[in-house]
């Protein structure tokens, strides 16, 4: 009867989490709640009222995005 003993080498974490743009998450994540908020509050009238800054944020964000 053989015992033997194998050294396994630790398994690495994935990098993806890693390269991921936390930054762009957060802002399109801000928005959304930033938009669900309105609507909770002042219903439709603050959906069009928080829509049109929302609007010019993203393509803010797209520009740094493509531009960046």
């Amino acid at each position: 009867m053989s015992t033997a003993t194998t050294n396994t080498a630790p398994i690495a974490a994935p990098k993806a989490l890693a390269n991921e743009p936390w930054g762009i998450w957060a802002a399109i994540l801000f928005v959304i709640a930033t938009l669900v908020t309105s609507v909770a509050t002042f219903g439709v009238a603050g959906l069009a009222f928080v829509m049109v800054p929302a609007a010019l944020g993203m393509l803010a964000l797209l520009c740094l995005i493509v531009f960046g």
